[in-house]
C-alpha cells in the first residue's frame, strides 16, 4: 500500500492551494457554500494530479529508472507494474472529474484542460525548452481558474500575472537545480538545451515581476495590503537561496518542506493576509 501512496505523491498535493487563491483574495473565505465548492474542487485536483504523475512515471520508467533518485519510484523500481499503474490511474481521473463535475460543468472542464496540458507535457513538449516550464506554469494558472469557477467568482488581473510568473519562477528554478545537481548529466533531455546563465538570468526575472506584480494587485486593495509587500520579498529572497544552493534539486513541495523559516513565513503571510483583507479598513 505504502508504494501506491507514493505512486500518487500526496505531497505534491501542497501545490493545489493555488485553488484557494482566487476565493481567499476575493473576501469571500468566509461564505460557507462557497467555501465549500472550493474545498470540493481542491480534492478533485488532487485526484486528478495524482492520475497525472502516475501517467508521467508510466511515460518515464526507463528515464527514471537510470536516474539515482528517481530510480526508487514505485514504477521506475517495478514495485508497481505498469498494467495496476495504468487501472490506478484511469480510476483516479474518472473520480476526478466526477468530483469535479459535482460543482460545476466549467470545473470538470479546467480539470480536463490541466489533465490535457500535462499529457502533452508527457508524451512532449517535456522535452522542449522553455515549452516544458510554460506548461508546468499553465497548470498552476489553470488550478487558480478553477478555483474563481467553483464559486463563480472573477480572478483580479494584477493576480493572474502574479500567478504566471510565479509558476514560471518555481518552474525555471527547478530546472536551474537540476541541472546544476546532475551538472548537466541527467536523464531529462531538456537540460541538454538549457545553461545556467540563462537560467539564472529568468529565475531572478520571474522572481521580480512576482514582486512587482503582486505590489501592484497589493495597491488595489487599499493602503493596508501593501504591508504585506516585504513578507512577499522576504519568502521569495529565502527561496531564491534555497534553490540556488547546489545540493537542491529545485522542486518547489520539497523546497518548502525542507525550510522551517519558508513554512513559518508563508504561515504569517496567510495570517497577516486574512487578517488585512477581512479585518482591515481600507485607506
Amino acid at each position: 500500500m505504502s508504494n501506491y501512496i507514493r505512486l500518487m505523491r500526496p505531497k505534491s498535493w501542497l501545490k493545489n492551494v493555488f485553488v484557494f487563491v482566487p476565493i481567499a483574495f476575493a473576501l469571500e473565505f468566509i461564505q460557507w457554500d462557497k467555501m465549500l465548492n472550493t474545498i470540493i474542487a481542491f480534492a478533485a485536483f488532487c485526484v486528478v494530479t495524482s492520475a497525472v504523475y502516475i501517467f508521467n512515471d508510466i511515460c518515464d520508467k526507463e528515464r527514471d529508472a537510470a536516474h539515482p533518485v528517481k530510480c526508487k519510484r514505485p514504477i521506475a523500481s517495478g514495485a508497481v507494474k505498469k498494467p495496476i499503474a495504468y487501472v490506478l490511474m484511469i480510476l483516479l481521473m474518472l473520480i476526478g472529474f466526477a468530483v469535479a463535475y459535482i460543482i460545476n460543468i466549467l470545473v470538470c472542464v479546467f480539470a480536463a484542460a490541466y489533465v490535457l496540458v500535462n499529457v502533452l507535457y508527457s508524451i512532449w513538449l517535456k522535452h522542449m525548452p522553455i515549452y516544458d516550464c510554460f506548461c508546468i506554469a499553465a497548470g498552476f494558472v489553470i488550478r487558480v481558474f478553477a478555483g474563481a469557477a467553483s464559486y463563480g467568482g472573477a480572478f483580479s488581473e494584477w493576480l493572474f500575472l502574479t500567478t504566471v510568473a510565479m509558476s514560471l519562477f518555481m518552474a525555471f528554478g527547478k530546472r536551474r537545480g537540476e541541472l546544476i545537481k546532475t551538472d548537466g548529466a541527467s536523464t531529462r533531455a531538456v537540460l541538454e538545451r538549457y545553461n545556467v546563465g540563462f537560467l539564472n538570468g529568468i529565475v531572478f526575472t520571474c522572481a521580480g515581476l512576482s514582486i512587482m506584480f503582486y505590489s501592484l494587485w497589493a495597491l488595489t486593495r487599499g493602503a493596508y495590503m501593501i504591508y504585506t509587500v516585504p513578507l512577499i520579498i522576504f519568502i521569495v529572497c529565502n527561496y531564491l537561496l534555497l534553490i540556488t544552493d547546489r545540493d537542491s534539486h529545485g522542486d518547489p513541495t520539497s523546497v518548502i518542506f525542507a525550510s522551517k523559516t519558508l513554512i513559518v513565513a508563508c504561515l504569517v503571510y496567510a495570517i497577516l493576509t486574512v487578517g488585512l483583507l477581512y479585518f482591515g479598513t481600507a485607506a
